[in-house]
């Protein structure tokens, strides 16, 4: 009797997505938790544990669309979306760490920026850009969106922190097939961050990336650019 041919990564890939629905339901009970917990080291603790959460959450859905994407099964849902409410919901799903870190949070956002794109794709690309700037920032965020020329949108995060390292740097700047995805998460958070704004294209220009230190507070800057 021939044995069904057994396919690893579609396996893999159906495993990823329980997984990530049920950690979704954990960090959503965390969060109630938390509104409940008073005393100041459980509360503590809760942050940490959100936010180690979100992590793997966030690792979770760059497997799962790394997948998708390399399975020609990667859907680009684009519709017009207003940058600011966007923000808004990000700063929203990382309250709880922000406020256990006392990290300040400003911004300087054109309210009339709006932009054309796969709205679950970049929220998951940005959310994981703030968890990052989160970890190496020293107390402060500044995240600034501007209107680009065609109708476009950039959408930075600075943070105070040391900066990036050259290598990484280095990486960024490298076109994504030169990109080794297995060196470590920042390898594969760069070609992740780096697929998505490529996939977005609009009057014959694709979105893009850019890293650099000594931003607006000293530290590292994100920067991702929507046509």
């Amino acid at each position: 009797m021939t044995q069904p041919a057994f396919d690893f990564s579609t396996v893999l890939a159906s495993s990823v997505h329980d997984m990530k629905n049920s950690l979704c339901l954990l960090i959503q009970m965390i969060e109630e938790v938390s509104e409940q917990v008073t005393d100041s080291s459980a509360t503590e603790k809760m942050a940490k544990v959100h936010y180690e959460a979100q992590r793997i959450n966030s690792s979770l859905m760059q497997m799962l669309t790394l997948y998708r994407n390399d399975n020609n099964a990667l859907p680009l849902n684009s519709d017009q979306h207003h940058v600011d409410e966007l923000v808004e919901e990000l700063l929203l799903n990382n309250e709880i760490y922000l406020e256990q870190r006392n990290i300040t949070v400003s911004t300087d956002i054109d309210e009339t920026a709006s932009g054309w794109f796969d709205r679950d794709l970049i929220f998951h690309l940005l959310n994981d850009i703030i968890i990052n700037a989160m970890r190496y920032t020293a107390d402060k965020l500044f995240i600034k969106v501007e209107i680009i020329e065609d109708g476009g949108c950039r959408i930075m995060v600075h943070d105070n922190g040391d900066g990036f390292p050259a290598s990484m740097l280095e990486n960024a700047a490298m076109p994504i097939q030169q990109l080794d995805i297995q060196q470590s998460r920042t390898g594969l958070g760069l070609y992740f961050a780096q697929m998505i704004a490529s996939a977005h294209e609009r009057n014959n220009k694709k979105g893009f990336i850019e890293l650099k230190n000594n931003g607006h507070l000293g530290g590292g800057v994100f920067s991702l650019t929507l046509p």
